[in-house]
């Protein structure tokens, strides 16, 4: 919830202080004047710029308000440089106050700087009110400790969700696409339904902002959907590419995968369906069988007769050898495993500390850039305190009467910034030693592989024969002893519950895609929307829409959640009048919906003129008639000129009727007292 309870425009000129100072009602406020250039679309503009929502006016920044803050002002028939300005803001969100500065032109503070003082506007001076300083319209102003919106967010206790983008990445939905579908200003808000809405590359940001503020489950619904999406498609690429890993090194020894394909599915028994064969002239053999005759054609090379031959103990005396490298290889493997350990570890280690100085540098450049923005705010590492302990910095360990001078921010960030190379670097030449420690793994196992094979076929030719076969049996056996190794190597096991891992996240994916609502509204959520037409209908015939002979048939899209009628936007059935009645009829119905079906809509409606193109007097009273019971719950301010007589006459009745007037005479800056 947000209130808006007191506004203060300070515009220094070199003679006198010119401005506003208004107190708001927390219900129905009516700022009017009988000159269409008073002032009041200054001061409600001045209002977006102080809560750093001056988008929705169609800028950043100083930029968006009048020449009044910037350049030259009128006062007295005199036109007056203006030196400097800033506005003063008091909101509460119904539990705390708060107070925000911003300055519009001020030397050596930037427009960007948010100042909040933790108190109302006649306690900012006090000794004991917190004051803190903001960014604004900056990188990481929504989600950093110091921006102003992460701020502004949290004290109205408005959890923005995210939300697909455009890109397929979830983005926040930041509050100006919030309210702009609620502070409607004179120039552009008129256009069309939030046509004060900026692009921040949201996908169906309109659509966002309607569920946000209905508070409806299809929200959640999207994002799920969003998900399951990413899900989708994580899961289809591995299945795919464990697929063709598995295939690929199958094919090295002629093997093939049998019960699966590229496409992913669900396995009720993968131990029973998937299947490594060896298929030859027709015929095929399951893994087990194709060992054992890989092994019956070694057992074959075996009985060949032997040469004659006497050197039984230089094979002896070999395999003793063999067995000796074996045993140093083993060690030398395990030994180079541990290094990998302790040098993972060391990663570790190396990038908590990484994390920790990169921590240290956001906070440093969010320091600066209050800094550079013209913030006062008194940060310890200016005072020689240690931001970590609160102790007195000092830079050296012996005791000095002389007080040496502490790193500069500029220095400080530096100073991180080195070392958060030096760790950088540190890291990228351990992941290199890792790396080179991983192959020497691969080779010394190779070498423990060969070693063994080696032995294995000295131990035969000594036992098994008396004397040496031929060259070409020995080549043949060693051949033959590689591809039974090979194949018994294949961890069939694990390939199976490597697709049966990702069929059972598939079965997840498919249960959770199956427990989306699958009329795609839950119940709430058809109530809601059913409630935002009847409250839309009734608004509409409340003030008189006339374009349609048959409003009954108004609807609210299920695609868009637009008004239509007989599937077309309502805006193309609607005469220039009847287009501004749409615009009141939908922003108060929302804030309607909203308020009786728990929704999240902050509670604060803003009209600049809404009475364009003529309205009758009647239809307009209709409207702030409907203002005034909305106001019960929620915070009206529309700013109105009453030039016409009709007009006039019906803005001093609200106002005698309770409304809250602020009435502009001449000008809405005049000198301050």
């Amino acid at each position: 919830m947000i209130k808006i309870r007191r506004l203060r425009v300070e515009i220094h000129t070199k003679h006198r202080i010119l401005g506003f100072d208004e107190f708001f009602d927390d219900h129905m406020n009516i700022i009017c004047s009988e000159n269409n250039t008073s002032g009041k679309s200054s001061i409600i503009s001045s209002i977006y710029y102080a809560l750093g929502l001056e988008e929705i006016i169609g800028g950043r920044g100083y930029n968006v308000l009048s020449s009044a803050f910037k350049t030259k002002i009128q006062n007295e028939e005199v036109e007056l440089d203006v030196l400097e300005s800033k506005v003063y803001l008091e909101i509460t969100n119904g539990i705390k106050d708060i107070t925000i500065l911003r300055a519009a032109k001020m030397k050596d503070r930037d427009c960007n700087l948010m100042t909040i003082f933790h108190s109302k506007m006649d306690k900012i001076n006090d000794i004991n009110t917190k004051i803190e300083d903001m960014y604004v319209h900056s990188q990481n102003s929504a989600t950093s400790k110091k921006g102003f919106f992460t701020f502004l967010e949290t004290f109205l206790g408005m959890a923005l969700p995210s939300v697909p983008g455009s890109d397929d990445k979830e983005k926040k939905l930041y509050l100006q696409l919030i309210f702009s579908s609620m502070l409607i200003e004179q120039k552009r808000g008129w256009a069309d339904l939030f046509s004060g809405m900026p692009h921040f590359g949201i996908r169906e940001p309109k659509k966002r902002v309607i569920e946000y503020l209905l508070n409806m489950d299809t929200l959640l619904n999207e994002k799920l959907k969003h998900q399951l999406k990413i899900k989708e498609n994580t899961i289809i690429e591995k299945w795919k590419q464990l697929y063709m890993d598995t295939t690929e090194a199958l094919g090295e020894v002629d093997l093939q995968l049998r019960g699966v394909n590229k496409n992913v599915e669900l396995l009720n028994e993968p131990e029973k369906s998937i299947k490594i064969v060896y298929n030859s002239n027709g015929n095929t053999f399951s893994l087990d069988q194709f060992i054992q005759f890989k092994k019956s054609e070694y057992e074959n090379l075996i009985r060949i007769k032997p040469k004659n031959i006497n050197n039984f103990q230089e094979l002896k005396l070999e395999l003793k050898n063999l067995e000796e490298d074996i045993i140093n290889s083993e060690d030398r493997l395990k030994n180079t495993r541990s290094r990998l350990i302790n040098e993972n570890n060391s990663i570790d280690r190396l990038k908590n500390s990484l994390e920790l100085i990169q921590t240290d540098i956001v906070n440093n450049q969010d320091a600066k850039k209050l800094r550079n923005l013209g913030s006062k705010e008194g940060f310890n590492s200016y005072k020689d305190i240690c931001p970590t302990c609160n102790q007195s910095i000092s830079d050296t360990l012996l005791v000095s009467q002389n007080k040496a001078e502490v790193m500069s921010i500029e220095d400080n960030i530096n100073h991180l910034k080195s070392q958060e190379k030096v760790f950088e670097h540190a890291i990228e030449q351990k992941r290199q030693i890792v790396k080179k420690i991983n192959q020497d793994i691969l080779e010394i196992e190779k070498v423990v592989s060969n070693l063994y094979r080696l032995a294995k076929v000295t131990r035969n030719d000594i036992f098994a024969i008396d004397g040496a076969v031929s060259e070409s049996i020995i080549y043949k056996k060693m051949e033959l002893t590689k591809v039974i190794e090979h194949l018994e190597s294949i961890n069939v096991e694990n390939i199976i519950n490597n697709f049966k891992i990702l069929s059972d996240e598939w079965k997840l994916y498919l249960s959770d895609l199956g427990k989306l609502p699958k009329n795609k509204f839950t119940e709430l959520d058809e109530e809601k929307l059913k409630s935002l037409r009847d409250h839309f209908v009734s608004n509409l015939k409340t003030f008189g829409y006339r374009s349609s002979s048959d409003i009954d048939k108004v609807m609210i899209s299920r695609d868009t959640y637009m008004p239509t009628i007989e599937n077309f936007d309502l805006k193309f059935d609607s005469s220039a009048s009847d287009h501004i009645r749409r615009i009141w009829a939908f922003t108060v119905a929302l804030a309607q919906t909203s308020s009786g079906l728990n929704g999240n809509h902050p509670g604060i409606l803003i009209f600049d003129e809404p009475g364009q193109h003529s309205i009758v007097v009647g239809d307009m009273e209709a409207f702030f008639d409907c203002l005034k019971s909305l106001a019960i719950k929620n915070q009206v301010i529309v700013g109105i000129t009453i030039k016409e007589t009709d007009t006039r006459e019906l803005i001093i009745k609200k106002i005698a009727e309770g409304s809250k007037g602020i009435i502009i005479k001449d000008r809405a800056f005049n000198k301050l007292v």
